[in-house]
């Protein structure tokens, strides 16, 4: 029984990643056409050309074949995974990507369609592993996969569905955040998916492991598109989805039998993200300028101006892995040192940040001369004839003269278009 199981493992990573493989190179032929064209006009960004977006569309199909394979070989999944309205929620987060990918959707519109899933995931029974809410996907039909009635009391509701909302939208938003460098989230995410995978694996819960084994496989499958030099993006049809997929991901099986180790847990999964996230908002709350401001501190644009952006993005996989290690011992250890683990990981993570110049508040003059720098290529190229797409990786100027803008310089990467998000970069 085992081998069969194998290989029907096997062989549905192997058709997601090969779906992802063929059609992300027909979404890159396609971007033109679709009006999926992401063009450098702010100097945070770090790349010169403009480059076909909206990968997310590939990853999409290429995650729905893997997973539909393994519901053929190995049935139903667990858990609120096999809900309607858990894919439903990843719908909205695809389409409402989509949309902003092709005619950048405002910030309060991106932020109501994340309440939106947010709330479709929680009535999968997806919840965080709170005291008095149990583990994760909690008291489900095992149909519908809608909660049970009476799951959770009244007064347990009222602190568990608030955070659980906060949950997954911060982790939404954390994801997209990080999508700012060529591979660079299209990895952190498969290394957390593959992460959280192998706990619920030494936990027992197999078939949520082969869940994210599966997903896992079709970003693997994106990633030769998408790493340096990136000839597609993932945009935030990509990021969206992926991020709603992780935060309800997480939260579908036991992570320990200690509700607060089960907690601490979870960021240490995403400490990439959440590191980035978590130093952009003290950065920001620590100088005269909005939360919201976009600026270039955040851990990979200082990584990059310390070396390279190859360089950078590997050194991140590293930290993304680290990270994923800590958590799965995390959840084998016993609590006393679980508990030391997650906070030596915490603080040396910190203080690696804090070393990089990511705690620093950035001077106002970042953000006049995002909006100069912004200002100045629409002007002179509201739709440059001088940038041929990217669909090879061949160096192409920005802008009409020949010239590139030295803030960017020799540089291409992912882009994400933080001042429409919740929390911008």
């Amino acid at each position: 029984m085992a081998t069969p199981l194998f290989f029907g493992l096997v062989g549905s990573v192997v058709a997601g990643f090969l779906v992802t493989v063929l059609l992300t190179g027909l979404v890159c032929e396609q971007a033109p056409r679709l009006g999926l064209l992401d063009r450098p006009t702010q100097a945070r960004k770090v790349h010169t050309r403009t480059t076909p977006t909206g990968g997310g569309l590939a990853i999409a199909v290429g995650l729905a074949v893997g997973l539909g394979a393994l519901w053929g070989f190995w049935g139903p999944f667990p858990g609120a995974v096999q809900s309607l309205s858990f894919w439903g929620g990843a719908a909205i987060m695809l389409a409402t990507g989509y949309w902003d990918d092709r005619h950048a959707l405002d910030a309060k519109g991106k932020f109501a369609f994340q309440l939106v899933a947010a709330y479709l995931l929680l009535h999968s029974g997806t919840i965080l592993p709170l005291p008095g809410g149990g583990t994760g996907a909690l008291a489900t039909n095992a149909v519908s996969g809608t909660v049970a009635a009476g799951a959770l009391p009244f007064s347990e509701a009222l602190y568990i569905i608030p955070l659980s909302m906060l949950w997954i939208v911060g982790i939404i938003n954390a994801v997209n955040l990080i999508d700012g460098l060529d591979g660079l989230a299209t990895g952190i995410i498969g290394i957390a998916f593959l992460a959280c995978a192998a706990l619920f694996g030494v936990k027992g819960e197999i078939a949520l492991m082969a869940v994210g084994v599966v997903m896992a496989g079709a970003l693997i499958g994106f990633l030769p598109h998408n790493f340096k030099p990136a000839t597609i993006f993932m945009g935030d049809s990509g990021s969206l989805l992926l991020g709603y997929l992780l935060a309800g991901y997480t939260l579908q099986g036991p992570l320990h039998t200690d509700p607060v180790m089960a907690l601490l847990i979870l960021p240490v999964l995403l400490g990439v993200p959440l590191l980035d996230t978590g130093t952009a908002i003290i950065r920001r709350f620590g100088s005269a300028r909005t939360i919201f401001a976009p600026d270039r501190r955040h851990v990979h644009h200082r990584l990059v101006d310390r070396g390279t952006e190859q360089g950078a993005v590997l050194i991140l996989y590293g930290v993304g892995a680290w990270f994923g290690s800590a958590a799965v011992l995390m959840g084998v250890l016993p609590t006393g040192w679980g508990f030391l683990l997650a906070g030596s990981t915490v603080t040396i993570a910190v203080v690696w940040a804090w070393r990089l110049g990511c705690l620093t508040p950035a001077p106002a003059t970042d953000e006049m001369d995002t909006r100069q720098y912004s200002t100045r290529v629409l002007a002179e190229n509201d739709i440059p004839a001088s940038i041929d797409i990217t669909a090879t990786g061949d160096t192409v100027p920005a802008r009409g003269d020949g010239a590139v803008p030295e803030a960017t310089q020799d540089q291409s990467a992912d882009e994400q278009k933080a001042e429409e998000n919740p929390v911008a970069p």
